[in-house]
Formats: structure tokens, sequence, C-alpha cells
């Protein structure tokens, strides 16, 4: 099926915003502060939860073609290629990280400050063998193998979907999220730290059981959408009480005051569980925007964001290597004047462009290769 170029277009925006707020929490020291107005753009929502709804409602659309047109099997044998496919970049990018720490130990030691990244600074390799395996998953490369893991199970979620088990698959995936409230995860972690602490645990910063949930929604409207059933309600009324509910939390995120006068307990808004509000917020932003597409589709058209999500899985691995290269130097940056600074993060967003560009190239080389038979008798 041809591509949606609006679903093309938020792709290439929340690559923007999500290597936006790296750049912002990472190299640029001196500019950290700004972190507090791009991350939570729409309130309690950042581009990750984007990302996983935009690639489960992808999912869902072309394999739900591939099975209904192709066979079960075909579209199982497609998913676990692609899987395979991120799998491998997931290992690049941490073959990667894990050089960069271990050629540049006195430069890397800080980043151990990050309890996220303390294993990885002092064992990068057994690291990295725990993390071919999940086990062991550092800042930013616990991502993508929480695709992996989606990617493999979509078939057969994609299969009850099309025997009509709608309220089963909604009923497990939700049942699920509730569960990953009480950080299952982290449990298991602090178990296994303390049955066996000579190894690096680290299962990442995402509860896979709670985001499992936003991904299967997104499969959901991905597979309804191109069956002709989906019904999504168009409601004036809901509409305005999902824009007055974001503008709420944006304001309550982005106000001092309005969180000292309205307190949220942490694991209401908790981005590593995706605790309820986070999730209210979510859908509610995800509601407006596609109403908002839907009326006026050229809003979502730019040719330069739409050309990123083309190529969204070479752009993110990109930015994870790029970005474990340029922390090195963050104590250089951080001594550089604040218009010297914006100069170079400028040129840090251009450089996205880069592998698009040079996967486009490699993909229309790809095809344009002509096969010529063997005459040789």
């Amino acid at each position: 099926m041809s591509r949606i170029a609006q679903i093309d277009c938020f792709r290439g925006w929340m690559l923007l915003i999500m290597t936006v707020d790296h750049l912002l929490f990472l190299p640029f020291a001196y500019l950290n502060g700004w972190s507090d107005i791009t991350y939570g753009f729409a309130g309690y929502v950042t581009a990750a939860e984007g990302f996983f709804l935009l690639s489960g409602l992808v999912s869902g659309m072309v394999f739900t073609k591939v099975i209904e047109n192709k066979s079960f099997k075909y579209a199982r044998r497609k998913l676990w290629y692609r899987a395979r496919e991120l799998y491998f970049w997931h290992m690049l990018c941490f073959i990667s990280a894990a050089l960069i720490i271990f050629c540049f130990p006195t430069i890397t030691s800080d980043w151990a400050k990050n309890s996220y990244m303390t294993e990885f600074v002092e064992s990068p390799i057994t690291s990295l063998i725990m993390g071919a395996f999940f086990s062991s998953l550092p800042n930013l490369l616990d991502i993508i193998p929480v695709y992996v893991l989606f990617l493999i199970v979509t078939p057969y979620i994609l299969r009850w979907l099309l025997f009509g088990k709608f309220k089963v698959v909604f009923f497990c995936s939700f049942i699920l999220w509730g569960l990953a409230q009480l950080r299952p995860q982290e449990i298991l972690l602090n178990e296994l730290k303390y049955w066996y602490p000579q190894f690096p645990w680290n299962f990442g910063y995402f509860e896979i059981f709670a985001w499992q949930f936003i991904f299967i929604l997104g499969l959901v409207f991905g597979c309804y959408l191109v069956k002709g059933t989906l019904s999504i309600p168009k409601s004036k009324s809901l509409f305005v009480i999902s824009l007055l509910f974001t503008v709420f939390m944006l304001y309550h995120r982005h106000s001092l005051s309005l969180q000292q006068a309205m307190l949220l307990q942490e694991s209401w808004t908790s981005i590593s569980s995706l605790g309820p509000l986070r999730l209210l917020n979510t859908t509610a932003l995800a509601y407006i925007l596609f109403r908002v597409a839907i009326q006026f589709p050229d809003y979502f058209s730019q040719r330069i964001l739409i050309y990123l999500g083309q190529h969204s899985l070479y752009v993110f691995a990109y930015h994870i290597i790029f970005l474990y290269m340029l922390t090195l130097f963050r104590t250089q940056i951080s001594e550089l004047n604040f218009f010297v600074q914006m100069i170079i993060f400028g040129c840090c967003l251009a450089s996205l462009w880069i592998p698009a560009y040079a996967h486009s190239r490699w993909r229309a080389r790809k095809k344009a290769v002509v096969y010529i038979p063997n005459t040789n008798f």
C-alpha cells in the first residue's frame, strides 16, 4: 500500500523533537534549562509516546493488508525479518557506544552519574554481551529493543483482531498496563541485582508492559482503518474537552505555581510506567491531531519532515551514535558562548537529513540494479 504522507510528517516531527530533547539533556549543558520547554511539548507527553503510537498504527495498516492479501505466515515472516533488521541496528548502536566508552574511559567516567549509565560505564564489554539479550540496556539504547519485542508479537495480535477478538486484545493489553503501574520491571531488576550483583542488570527506562498498550492501540487503529471499520467519534464537544484537557496539562507541566497548588503524584504522570494522566494526555492529543489532520490535510505535509519520517529507523540509529560521540565534548561545548552553541545545535539537527539521504540513495541504487542472466553455457 502507498505511504501516507501525514504519518511520515508526524514521524519526522517526532524525530526532530526527540533529538532536540536528547541534545539538551546530554551534550548541551549550557542550554539545559531549555529542556523544560521542549520536553513535554504538549503537557505530560513526549515524542516517545507519538513514536510508539505511530509505529503501531503503521504496522497495523501495512500488515493487516499483508495478512489479507497474502497469508499470516508471510506477514509473520516479514515482521520477524523487520525485527531482525531492528536488532542489527540495536547491536550496531550498542557496539558503537561501548567502543566510545572503552576508548575514552577518562571522559566517559563522568557519565556514570546517570543511574541508567553506571553499569555500562563501569563494565562496557559485559553490558554489551548482556545487551544482546536485552538484559542490560543503558541510556538511549533501551528503545529499539522494545520495538523488536513488539514486532515479534504483532502478527499474532493482528490475527486476533482479524478474528474479531478486539475485546480480548484490548482487555489483556489494559490489564498488562495496569500491572505495569506496580513497576514489575523495577522489582525484577532489584531482585536480580540482589542475587547476582556481579552482573550489570539494566532493563532500560521503559516498563514494557505499560508501553505495549499504546503500541497496541496503534495496531488496533491501523487494522480497523484498513478494514474500513474504524469508528472514531467526530463530536465537537469531545474535541473541545480534549483540547481543554491538553491545554490544562500543558500549563500544569510548565507552571510551578499551578504544580504547587495542584500536586500530582509522580506515578500519575510517570513516563517510565506511562501513568494514567500521561496516557490520557497522549490520547487527547492524538485525538486532536487526528481531527485536525482529517479536516486540514495540508497542515501536515511539509516535505522536509516527510522525507525524514520515511527513513525513521536509520535517522534514529544515527542520532543515538551521534549523541554518544558528541557527549564526549560536553565540557568543551558548555564553555562556548551562547551564539556558538546555537550554531552547533542547529548543525546537529540539520545532520539528521544525512542518514535519510544516504538511505534514500542506497534504496534507489538497490532498485536500479538490473539482473543480467548468465549466458555462459
